[in-house]
């Protein structure tokens, strides 16, 4: 993988719940190792509180996911004082603001005949069926969160933007990535806070110079929005126009192309 030029290499630490060996601390070891000795970073998917702690002291570059089932304790907080790890947190692959609740901006991409098959089908919320009301178990889910992201934040977590769009419907490339942002504001963060982890950060994680900020010398690739987002984070979704490289993008061409794509495989 070094000699291709390879940047970063993602393990996968737990079992997939109960469905795949889960990786063993010689294994994770020797691949962090091995890849920090090449100039790779390592990602590390890790759910739980004792895989978290083991491979942030193995030390992997960059933490995916959060821990869901358990408060932190200070033994960890202590830990990630120290090394300060970057942190995908992906919370929004289970949350129902992307497609339950009522929102133009991801309504605007996908046909009418999409968006009710997900919202009749899929599970948004934690454990609940459909787009219903949260179980209890969701209510644990949420709590643990609050609990749990604020006290990462203040240990020196490096939060950066990073979600599992795509994975499956409703949880859409595009929008998922915004109601992240807007559950990181909900949970804490300031809506410039968020911004940076959407924007410098990631560019300062993946060693893009001049990407992330704007600033002479560097690519003219930015979003123009219609109203403040320091104002209200959700804000980030009324954009106006998109900028790659200097040249405007034709977000209606798309939009329309998409909108005819959509149409073709519903039929």
């Amino acid at each position: 993988m070094a000699g291709q030029g390879i940047k970063a290499v993602k393990i996968w630490v737990d079992d997939r719940r109960g469905t795949y060996p889960k990786m063993t601390p010689e294994v994770y070891h020797a691949i962090i190792g091995e890849a920090h000795k090449h100039g790779i970073m390592v990602h590390a998917h890790a759910t739980t509180l004792p895989d978290q702690k083991a491979v942030v002291r193995a030390g992997a570059d960059v933490l995916v996911h959060l821990v869901q089932g358990e408060k932190l304790d200070d033994e960890y907080l202590a830990l990630l004082k120290e090394k300060k790890p970057y942190w995908a947190t992906v919370i929004s692959l289970g949350d129902p603001t992307a497609v339950c609740e009522p929102d133009p901006f991801f309504e605007q991409a996908l046909p009418a005949s999409v968006i009710a098959k997900i919202r009749a089908t899929t599970e948004r919320r934690p454990l609940a069926p459909s787009c219903g009301p949260p179980a209890a178990t969701a209510a644990t889910r949420e709590a643990i969160l609050a609990y749990n992201f604020p006290r990462m934040i203040a240990a020196g977590a490096r939060i950066v933007l990073g979600t599992d769009t795509g994975v499956h419907p409703g949880h859409t490339f595009g929008s998922g990535e915004h109601v992240e942002l807007a559950r990181w504001v909900q949970l804490g963060l300031t809506p410039s806070q968020a911004i940076t982890a959407a924007t410098e950060r990631p560019a300062e994680l993946l060693g893009l110079k001049d990407l992330g900020t704007l600033a002479v010398g560097k690519r003219a690739s930015f979003i123009v929005l219609d109203a403040n987002p320091l104002e209200d984070i959700r804000n980030t979704r009324r954009i106006s126009s998109v900028y790659l490289d200097g040249a405007k993008f034709d977000r209606e061409a798309l939009l329309a192309h998409w909108k005819k794509a959509g149409m073709k495989s519903v039929e």
